[in-house]
């Protein structure tokens, strides 16, 4: 083994992923996107980055292999207004949530899969959604509500996420 190589016991943080998903062609769906990336650049070398717009059983290459991966995500639901910054594990969401058709697969489920093919998958899941207004039209701007909040909520993700592991004593 080379001197430099790193092992799960040297590291002095959980190998961690900012799973960005959306698609930055249909307005408000692509605010996943922008704010995973703000959220990695706050992050720095504690986390990598990947950006998505697949079904979620293309995604265990994905997340194979992190202890930890945190889902950055626009939230379409008639129950939350827009800009409303939502947080859930893969536990929270109800059975079902985010099948679209026969092709997609719920994140818990896709998870589960993962672990049944023997994939390592990670213990620890994040999901942050921000609730959009419109993610079903073509174009790259977000909506005033979701162009309002999104900074800010990329900030509290990364807070909420990574400052434990800034302070001194880590």
């Amino acid at each position: 083994m080379e001197a430099d190589a790193e092992t799960p016991m040297s590291r002095t943080h959980p190998r961690t992923l900012i799973l960005g998903l959306g698609n930055e062609l249909l307005r408000d769906d692509g605010v996943g996107l922008r704010s995973a990336r703000r959220v990695a650049e706050l992050a720095g070398s504690r986390a990598d980055l990947a950006e998505a717009c697949v079904a979620t059983v293309d995604l265990l290459p994905l997340i194979e292999g992190y202890d930890r991966v945190v889902v950055v995500d626009a939230w379409a639901s008639d129950d939350v207004p827009p800009g409303t910054a939502v947080h859930v594990t893969p536990d929270d969401l109800p059975a079902g949530f985010g099948r679209r058709s026969f092709h997609t697969l719920p994140f818990r489920e896709m998870l589960e899969l993962g672990r049944r093919l023997g994939l390592c998958m990670p213990n620890e899941v994040s999901i942050h959604g921000l609730s959009v207004e419109d993610a079903a039209t073509f174009g790259t701007g977000l909506s005033p509500r979701v162009a309002g909040a999104w900074p800010d909520w990329a900030e509290r993700i990364y807070l909420e996420e990574f400052a434990a592991e800034a302070s001194p004593s880590s």
